[in-house]
């Protein structure tokens, strides 16, 4: 995958030959990040926070994802994959949990592991980190990338709220790395680690990481992607199985209301919401110090959690039946965390604080962004105010604020074009 920008990298593709400029994805973008010009898309990656809602709008297939190629496997003396747990909600009820995950690990994998192995770490870290922290309310979950990017974008302010420790796959990471290196004597760079994960954001967080002292994986694969390639395996994993140690109580992570029922607590009050409308919603309620009686809030930007990221192949809601079926039924295993907990205290899962992304700088000479935003003020009264879109901008605020920034002309309004001229 190549980057799409000196300073940020981006899991997205657009692909031009498919693209006749409807602007579907212009309208559903949350920080107004693509533009349609010459009837093709393009994306700005300072304002691109990756939640793949233009790749779930696009019938056209111009919008695509990207993950690692499955080869990157092969160059590692050892690989490991590590499972969302957002991934076995996907099969079908007559392919168990265990078989899934055996078919995981028999696709060329040394080993497999779960996110959900350390969701009970998670929940005691996180209950830990807010009672330590009272002086911050309400602190925000930073599990989802999209919605760690999309506070540096639009709400910067907020930037301390953040839950400033890793997400469990990183954490998890680090420590089967270690453990890896320990057990076989690899050095740990002869040690691949993939995650199999359900959405962009978690792709492009792998590539460059948020907040992280260094790149933790190397690589991810598409839950799509990885579920085709066990589809084809699956009756001979059925028909030969194994004893696997599989974790369904600690599904719950990727469902973000179930999630926020475990960090609830006597003195802990939670909130939890999902869709990034709805977390935006949220946020700028959070900006205006209304929900300050809050002191741990979920936000997820895909429907109902990660079940509903975009590289995913089955229904969020039926996905989700599913996952709290496995919850209920299953006997989970349980895990020790001693170690775990040994390198909290010692601060392995600590992340550096985030900076703001500067996307709305009109220019560094503030008399001249002020003459800038004057002159925007000025073609805005000049538009028609109905933010269709149809210009190729997702609002007529943003034609207004193209056409100063040399992006776009007055005449790329198509409403302006269609009125008969004034006498």
């Amino acid at each position: 995958m190549n980057r799409t920008d000196s300073k940020y990298f981006h899991a997205i593709q657009i692909l031009e030959d498919n693209c006749t400029g409807c602007t579907a994805c212009v309208r559903v973008c949350p920080t107004e990040a693509i533009r349609v010009r010459d009837r093709k898309a393009f994306i700005d990656p300072y304002r691109c926070v990756d939640c793949g809602n233009c790749v779930s709008v696009c019938e056209f297939h111009a919008i695509i994802p990207a993950s690692d190629s499955f080869d990157a496997i092969k160059k590692f003396k050892y690989s490991m994959a590590i499972i969302s747990s957002s991934f076995f909600g996907q099969f079908s009820e007559d392919i168990s949990y265990a078989n899934a995950k055996q078919a995981v690990k028999k696709l060329g994998f040394d080993d497999v592991a779960e996110e959900a192995s350390v969701t009970n770490f998670m929940i005691k870290m996180i209950r830990q980190y807010i009672r330590e922290n009272r002086d911050c309310r309400p602190i925000l979950s930073s599990n989802c990338p999209a919605v760690v990017r999309l506070i540096q974008v639009k709400y910067p302010s907020l930037l301390p709220n953040l839950f400033h420790m890793e997400a469990p796959m990183s954490i998890l990471t680090r420590f089967m790395r270690n453990k890896i290196s320990r057990d076989t004597g690899l050095q740990e760079e002869e040690i691949g680690i993939f995650l199999i994960v359900p959405c962009v954001a978690h792709v492009t967080a792998v590539h460059q990481p948020e907040g992280a002292y260094k790149h933790l994986q190397d690589g991810a694969f598409s839950t799509g992607m990885i579920y085709g390639k066990v589809r084809e395996i699956i009756k001979n994993v059925q028909n030969n199985p194994v004893p696997i140690d599989t974790y369904p109580h600690g599904l719950t992570w990727a469902l973000s209301g179930v999630q926020a029922e475990l960090v609830d607590a006597d003195d802990i009050r939670v909130l939890s919401v999902n869709g990034v409308e709805n977390v935006m919603d949220i946020l700028s309620r959070v900006e205006d110090h209304y929900l300050d009686q809050y002191d741990y809030i979920v936000l997820r930007s895909c429907t109902n959690g990660c079940v509903g990221g975009c590289l995913n192949v089955e229904n969020p809601f039926v996905a989700m039946s599913r996952i709290k079926k496995m919850i209920k039924e299953g006997n989970s295993h349980d895990v020790d965390i001693t170690e775990l907990e040994d390198l909290h205290q010692k601060g392995e899962f600590k992340v550096t604080p985030l900076a703001p992304r500067p996307i709305m700088e009109l220019d560094k000479d503030i008399k001249k962004a002020i003459q800038k935003m004057k002159k925007i003020n000025e073609f805005l009264t000049m538009l028609p105010g109905l933010n269709c879109s149809a210009c190729g901008s997702p609002t007529c605020y943003a034609l207004a604020e193209d056409i100063v920034l040399g992006k776009a002309t007055l005449d790329d309004c198509v409403v302006l074009k269609r009125r008969p001229p004034s006498d």
